[in-house]
């Protein structure tokens, strides 16, 4: 699968899960229930215990079904463990130009993180295919991702950080591709027994989420919170 069609299936999916769990065991029921609640992709954090082979399982258990990434990749030897694992693409927390020229040798799609106007205009000239605006919250949400917007539109920006199902539609309004969600999508739901269910519905209620934003966007002015109720 090549770059294009990565990105494709991000864009498609709308919602980047950003996966940190205390357990290799723990992060693959965190995927299957992704999964079931129609997200089928992943980000798997370098925080996680077994990160790669976390990665590695993900794509023999799955296989094209699933989208697998790594991320918080913060040096080349990570990035090309990962890789080598399988990751179908790479987030890094900031700008790291030696992940993004290992990443473009190995025609592996890169999210290069940063934050600042020169930063995500640095990390695009670099050779990201798009750029995580992170920690996105922190300077304003979906008003500071309009403003850089506003002067730099061909660069495809990915909030992460903060992204909740409250803020969600108004970051598509910004004109985002599609956004990172860790603590309100994923840690919503404790895997382990009857509470694996909550992050199902949770995914699902993300999913319509997207759908409803997009909708909203093709249509002349409707308000995608009418079609779509908003969880706490």
């Amino acid at each position: 699968m090549n770059k294009s069609n990565v990105m494709l299936r991000l864009k498609e999916a709308g919602v980047v899960p950003v996966v940190r769990a205390s357990s290799e065991d723990t992060a693959l029921r965190i995927v299957e229930a992704l999964m079931e609640g129609g997200i089928p992709v992943a980000e798997i954090t370098m925080t996680v215990p077994a990160a790669v082979q976390v990665i590695a399982r993900c794509r023999a258990l799955f296989g094209e079904q699933l989208i697998v990434g790594a991320g918080s990749v913060t040096d080349v030897a990570q990035c090309a463990s990962a890789i080598d694992a399988g990751s179908r693409f790479v987030v890094t927390p900031a700008f790291k130009p030696q992940v993004i020229r290992d990443c473009n040798s190995k025609k592996c799609l890169v999210i290069a993180g940063a934050l600042t106007p020169t930063e995500i205009l640095g990390a695009w000239e670099a050779g990201a295919d798009a750029v995580k605006v992170f920690p996105a919250k922190a300077l304003g949400g979906p008003d500071y991702i309009r403003m850089i917007q506003e002067p730099l539109p061909h660069i495809p920006l990915v909030p992460t950080g903060g992204v909740t199902a409250k803020t969600l539609v108004d970051y598509f309004k910004a004109g985002i591709p599609f956004v990172g969600a860790g603590t309100d999508l994923v840690g919503k739901g404790n895997v382990e027994g009857a509470n694996r269910e909550a992050l199902v519905k949770r995914a699902r209620h993300y999913v319509s989420l997207v759908r409803s934003a997009r909708l909203s966007d093709a249509s002349t002015g409707s308000d995608p919170h009418k079609n779509a109720k908003i969880e706490p």
